[in-house]
Order: structure tokens, then sequence, then C-alpha cells
């Protein structure tokens, strides 16, 4: 690369890692985070495989797990959780009862992935854009890296979707080069299989792959029949994935693919724009990219798609089959669960949006003040929503994300540190709980009394509700809008109050003091989910004698399974 190139390379890096850091810094884990870590940690350890193998592929998580490998981590493979492949539970023990603590742990492997994942996109994509159309569109692609909230808040976690995007674009980018060689082959097929070997829904990209060399239709330097090239990237993407399962267990691969498709066509309880479905919409992701995505980002890269349309075949077919051919894909989902399943279309859209920005540069002084005061909403509209990157919405979302989306959109179970820090300004009062995710209250300095928790794993709560006392009740966005209840109005009554604060911009907390209907709601939800003597101490009676059985019920008869 050219020095102008690695400075943009290194500018997006550091200003994508920035903001992501401060999101690590701030946040508990997300639902699946725990788990992740612990299989990517027991499978680099032990090469068994045990704990995830069904529903992801090992490579993302080993990556993830890479530099904890250095601080001399417990691996309790005596323990029951181990023994019986309770992967929650193993994950939580592995998090928050090993030698060090668990920001430690889960700050090391998400710097890493944010950090070298972020490195990986701007490599092949500030070049790329070079060569579509020179500095200005390798600036503006850089510059759109940088301030991507859905790329760098993904990154910023444990999880298998940055890794699988980025190597899906890179993949792509080896294979869009002007002159292919027999190394393009051998690299395009090798990042291929690492994609695969990361996210099971990476079985779209071989035919995506595909599709675009039958649309490119251009010589390139290899001699010889093309079913030859065909298969020294194929051979190349075996020898990866299997290579990422030690090749003696390589049939974990097929077995996790087909646990996988038979799971997804049974569908997930999803939520957009107050309505509730399980088998999915045709436009839940494009109205999740619409208002999850900077809107000076959507602009000027739809611009740039539409410039790139006009460009040659050879790179009109690159900018576009692949992207577009996953996202068609991603339409016809059953899991609608986040727009992170289509996390693979943003490194493209900041390739589209550096093609935008250099044909607004060539467009004279009018043309680069439209690019320059792009640039600067861009900047603001991710600077004052920092660090809540996880719950940000763009302007017509009218800051009311709830509104429209729930789970990893915008409630990822991430904010516990910002409620504690809430309830610490107020006194620390003992609050009644109805989190979403797997972060363990107590260890964020919650005193809580738990209700209709969603988390895979028992939360009982480390306090009781006294008579008189306050009475405050903090509510996962997830759970607010009744994404996973049977009874999705369970909380429908909290529509007509106002809270007195939603911390980290997902965790709604009201308080109920002097709210006599509200507290007879909620002592009428404490009494079926086993609580008898909190929901006495809300109506202002003595709490009554404890006469035995199930005190501290998990998962209420109104809680569905994730």
């Amino acid at each position: 690369m050219k020095p102008a190139t690695t400075f943009a390379v290194l500018l997006s890096v550091l200003t994508a890692s920035w903001f992501g850091l401060g999101l690590i810094r701030g946040s508990s884990p997300t639902y699946d985070e725990p788990v992740l870590l612990a299989a990517g940690y027991t499978d680099l350890v032990f090469g068994r495989y045990r704990l995830n193998a069904m529903d992801h592929p090992p490579l993302a998580e080993m990556w993830a797990a890479l530099p904890l490998l250095r601080l001399s981590l417990d691996r309790f493979a005596s323990h029951p959780a181990w023994r019986d492949a309770a992967v929650y539970h193993y994950g939580d023990l592995f998090l928050y009862h090993n030698r060090v603590a668990s920001d430690r742990i889960l700050g090391a492997a998400r710097t890493w992935n944010l950090v070298t994942l972020t490195l990986l996109v701007a490599v092949a994509l500030v070049p790329w854009a070079r060569r579509l159309d020179g500095a200005a569109g390798a600036w503006g692609a850089a510059a759109a890296l940088a301030f991507c909230v859905p790329w760098f808040s993904n990154a910023a976690l444990v999880t298998t979707d940055a890794a699988s995007a980025a190597l899906f674009f890179a993949a792509c980018a080896a294979f869009a080069v002007p002159e292919r060689t027999w190394r393009s082959y051998l690299l395009g097929g090798a990042a291929v299989g690492a994609a695969l070997a990361a996210k099971f829904n990476m079985i779209l990209l071989p035919p995506l792959i595909g599709f675009a060399l039958a649309a490119d239709r251009r010589r390139d330097e290899v001699r010889g029949p093309r079913f030859m090239r065909a298969w020294i990237s194929a051979a190349a993407a075996l020898a990866v994935a299997a290579a990422a399962y030690r090749f003696s267990r390589f049939e974990l691969y097929f077995a996790g693919l087909t646990a996988t498709l038979t799971r997804l066509s049974e569908g997930r309880s999803s939520y957009l724009l107050g309505a509730h479905s399980s088998t999915g919409r045709l436009w839940y992701f494009p109205a999740a990219v619409l208002v999850k995505t900077p809107l000076p980002l959507l602009l000027v890269g739809g611009w740039g798609l539409w410039r790139a349309l006009r460009k040659p075949r050879a790179q009109a077919a690159w900018l576009v089959v692949p992207p577009c051919g996953y996202l068609i894909a991603a339409l016809t989902s059953k899991t609608q669960i986040g727009y992170r399943h289509v996390l693979p279309l943003y490194p493209f859209l900041c390739l589209w949006a550096g093609v935008g920005a250099a044909d607004l540069w060539r467009g004279g002084t009018r043309g680069r003040v439209v690019a320059a005061l792009a640039a600067v909403w861009l900047a603001a509209s991710v600077g004052v929503r920092h660090p809540r990157h996880l719950a940000y919405f763009n302007e017509l979302a009218g800051g009311r994300g709830e509104l429209w989306l729930s789970d990893s959109n915008l409630d990822w179970g991430q904010d516990l540190p910002a409620l504690s820090r809430e309830l610490a300004a107020r006194g620390s009062p003992v609050v009644v709980l109805a989190y979403f995710g797997s972060g363990d209250p107590a260890a964020y300095g919650v005193r809580y009394v738990p209700l209709g928790v969603v988390a895979n794993v028992e939360r009982a709560g480390n306090a009781s509700l006294a008579a008189g006392a306050p009475a405050w009740l903090a509510v996962s966005e997830t759970n607010l809008v009744g994404t996973y209840y049977r009874d999705p109005e369970m909380f429908g009554w909290l529509k007509s109050r106002t809270p007195a604060a939603v911390p980290g911009g997902s965790i709604w907390l009201y308080d109920l003091s002097g709210d006599a209907e509200g507290r007879s709601r909620l002592a009428a939800l404490l009494a079926a989910s086993g609580r008898p003597g909190d929901a006495a101490a809300l109506r202002g009676a003595p709490p009554p004698v404890w006469r035995g059985g199930p005190r501290n019920a998990y998962n209420p008869p109104h809680v569905l399974s994730r």
C-alpha cells in the first residue's frame, strides 16, 4: 500500500476503535458473550468443541479467546456445568467465578476483536476504494468505516457476526483485484474457508462468489481451464475450514450446519414497530437498516451504489452481487432478532460511500460542500451518542428506538453498569428487575428482586422489598415490549407512565412509590412469580410467614424460552 493509503487505514482503525472502546468499558456482557467466550477458550485449550458446536463453528470464538491464553484462567473441567455441557451455566461460571475479574476477561477479548477485525476490513476496504476512485474514494471509504456504528458496535463484542462479516468482505476483495493470479485464488479460497468456519450463515458465500465471478466475465493472469482455478480455491477453503476443527473433528461442521438450519426454519419471536412475529417479515431487515444506520452514510452510500452500477462490469459485479445477494437471502429468514444478521452489508456500504464521496468530490465546489457537510453530520450523529452505540438509532427513529425494534438491535443486556450508576445516584434502593441478558446484576452492585428475567441462567435475586420503602421497577426494553413473553402486554400498563430514567438507553427505570395502581400491578406480578413476601411489602402489609415452596421461581409461566 502507498503511504497515504496506509495512513487512511490506520486513522480509520484508530477512530473506530476509540468509539468501540467506549462501549467496551461501559457495558456488561451481551446475551451470548459468556457462552461464546467460554466455548472459544475451551476449544483452544481442550480441542473438544464441547460447548457450542451445534450453534456456531469454532473459528470466531477461538479467535476472540486468543488473548485469554496468557491469563491462566480456571477451566472448571470437573464442574457439572462442563460435564453436562450446560453452556449458559458454564459461561456464567467462566466469566463471573474465575480467578481473573470478569471485566478484564471480557475486555481483553472484546478489544482484540475490535482492533483486529476492523484492521482486516480496513486493509481490504481502503485499497479497493482507491483502485475504484483514487484518493477521494479511499478517504471516503476510510471515513465511512471510522464512523460506521453498526460495524464497530458489533466488532467490539465477542460474537460471530463481525468476524464472519469481515471474512466475507475480505474474500470478495481478494477475488475483485484487477489482475487475478494463483495467489488471488488461494487467498480468496482461504478467506471463504475461514468465513465458513466462523458462522454457519456463510454457507451463502461460495455461491455468491461463483455468481460474481460469472458476472465478472473478464480474463485474468491465470492460464489454464477455469475449473482448475475453482478447484484451487475450493481446496484452500476446505483446508482452512477443516483446520479450524483440527481436521479430526470436521464432521462437527456438517452436524452443526444441519442443526442450525433446522433451528432457523422454526423461527424466533421478533418485534418491529409494535408487532410481534415468529415467522419473519420481508421488510424487517430493510427497516432495521434504515433506522440503525447513520443517515449520511446511507445517503452517500446509496448514491455510491447507484454510481457503482455504471462502472465497468468487472468492477460492478463485486460491488453489487455479493452484498445484494446476501440481503435477498436474509429477507426470507424466519429468525429476525437483529440487524447484525446482515452485518456483511456494512463493509460494502462503506465501499459504496467511498464511491459516492469521490463522485461528489469530482463535482466541483458544490459537490465538495455536500461531501463535507455529510462528513460533519456523520461525525456529529455518532459522536453525540457515544458510548451508547448498541442503542444507536438515527434521526428517522425520532429518538424512540424502542418503538421500532428490540433484542440485539437495542437491548442485549449491556446496560447493567449504567443501571448500577443510576441507582447509586438515587441512594442504591432495592429494585424489581425484569432483566433481559446473561449478565449478573449482583456483580455490578445492583440490589434486586427478579421478575420475568430472561437469562438462560437462574437469577434468584440478592435482596427483598421492605414495606414502606420506595418502589423501583427496572425493565429491559426487550421485556418492556414483550418480545419473549407469552403475554406481550405483561408490562403494557407502563406505556402510560414516564420513566424516571433510561440507563444506557436500554433499561427503563420507573419510580412507582407514589403510584398506587402501579404498585398494585407490580405486586400482582411478583405474587404470580413466587414472591409473595415482596408483593405484600409493595402493598404495605407485613410479609407473610413462609411455609415452604418455590420462593424464587425462575422464569415464571409467562416467560417463553429464547
